[in-house]
């Protein structure tokens, strides 16, 4: 628990400005759903209709350092990583 205690102190700021919507598009990319189509079809496999907002909440994402670009897809980073085992602890 410490460890987990730790990784949110490590990541609070980039935290803050992740929603639920966030979440879940980090959680598509983790399964590896990793194209922008997949991607799409994931978060709507949920119940959300992006449209046009997947694009810009990818790149904010991007620039948060949680995500990066391999090619066409979409990879997480070590932090979007750590993020997710956060999500994934605390809601198991």
């Amino acid at each position: 628990m410490a460890e987990l205690a730790e990784s949110i102190r490590r990541l609070r700021e980039r935290v803050v400005k992740v929603d639920v919507i966030d979440i879940l598009i980090l959680r598509c990319i983790g399964s590896a759903r990793r194209r922008y189509i997949e991607i799409d079809a994931c978060v709507y496999e949920h119940g959300v209709n992006l449209r046009n907002a997947l694009a810009n909440r990818l790149l904010k994402l991007r620039e948060r350092g949680l995500v990066a670009r391999d090619g066409d897809a979409y990879v997480l980073t070590d932090d979007g990583r750590e993020l997710l085992r956060i999500v994934r602890a605390l809601t198991a």
